[in-house]
């Protein structure tokens, strides 16, 4: 990802960006507006608890998560219809996860917006997370009398897996706070275990969709790809981001490209300079981005991912369904085009 590109390559990546919006967000609709609704419906005496929840719902726009429930349903011949209550729920669970991360995290901001901890504090977003959790376990019991117990049971056994999963990413990134000696391989390693959540989705959307074992696995395999590929174009963009740069040293893990241009010792001590520095300018993450860029083993890095990419889509010729697979792999593709 250079850091200035010609005006026809942002334009491009402008319309594969917007198209894989568009894909998502007309299959995420329905039910973003009916969890939305869910949350908005729920008034408690505190006031500042009913803020949060207004507060998080006009901001709510997670197209991605429901999105791929819906493409996996359809892509082994199930109405994308009957998975929408699923869709519902998975959004639910996964904004609960999202605001208990942000405390962990002390993310106050997030995409330039304030979070529900950087608004309300701790204590508001610890409640308003329990909260989504509680109404997504009561919902997954109302599915419960829709789908078969087999399915069910799947499901069950997904769910459990996929917050496993996260909270142990969580709990080792959450060890290597402060650590800039922590080496690519773990950082990868911690994105690996995150990225089990888009494989989920993939995993239950078709399962709802009465999909077999071997399609159920290789979507859940395009699930996890997609999910490493997308956290590490958000690590590439943190580069970009003083503020969030700033927030990394002290809470996170640094950025993966950054770590793996650490294996240069010199490379290392000319950017852990500016990362010292009390507040990183523009001007410092620009040095940062042209290092790290440059080196020869990020670019390494990125030409594995492209090859990891290219051979989920080859992989997703094994489809029933043929209309899925020219937008599953722009989604793929889509993400890694200006890496």
């Amino acid at each position: 990802m250079p850091n200035q590109k010609p005006a026809e390559e942002d334009s491009k990546n402008k319309k594969i960006i917007e198209k894989i919006t568009s894909i998502l967000q007309r299959r995420s609709e329905k039910a973003l507006n009916t969890a939305k609704k869910i949350i908005l419906t729920e008034k408690v005496e505190c006031r500042e608890i009913n803020e949060a929840f207004e507060y998080y719902a006009k901001n709510w726009s997670d197209y991605i998560h429901p999105g791929l429930i819906s493409v996996a349903c359809e892509a082994v011949n199930g109405n994308p219809e009957d998975s929408i209550l699923m869709q519902v729920i998975m959004l639910l669970f996964n904004a609960a996860f999202d605001i208990h991360d942000d405390i962990i995290d002390e993310s106050r901001t997030k995409y330039k917006m304030p979070t529900i901890f950087g608004r309300f504090g701790k204590d508001v977003a610890l409640l308003v997370g329990d909260a989504f959790l509680i109404k997504a376990l009561l919902l997954l019991h109302k599915l419960e009398r829709q789908v078969s117990t087999e399915k069910m049971n799947v499901i069950w056994g997904i769910i459990e897996r996929q917050f496993f999963n996260l909270g142990d990413a969580e709990a080792l990134e959450a060890s290597f706070k402060g650590n800039v000696n922590i080496s690519p391989e773990k950082c990868l390693h911690i994105l690996e275990k995150k990225a089990s959540n888009f494989e989920a989705h993939m995993r239950i959307g078709a399962t709802i969709g009465g999909g077999g074992q071997s399609e159920v696995a290789l979507l859940g395999a395009y699930g996890r790809a997609l999910g490493i590929s997308g956290f590490i174009r958000e690590d590439f963009i943190d580069l970009f981001e003083p503020d969030e740069l700033q927030n990394r040293v002290k809470n996170e893990c640094l950025p993966l490209p950054m770590l793996y241009a650490f294996r240069k010792p010199q490379i290392k001590k000319d950017i852990m300079i500016l990362l010292s520095k009390p507040k990183i300018s523009d001007k410092d993450a620009e040095k940062i981005v042209n290092i790290v860029c440059g080196e020869k083993s990020v670019k390494i890095f990125q030409n594995k991912l492209h090859r990891l990419a290219e051979k989920t889509v080859k992989n997703l010729s094994r489809l029933k369904n043929p209309n899925l697979k020219s937008q599953m792999q722009t989604l793929i593709m889509g993400v890694l085009e200006d890496l």
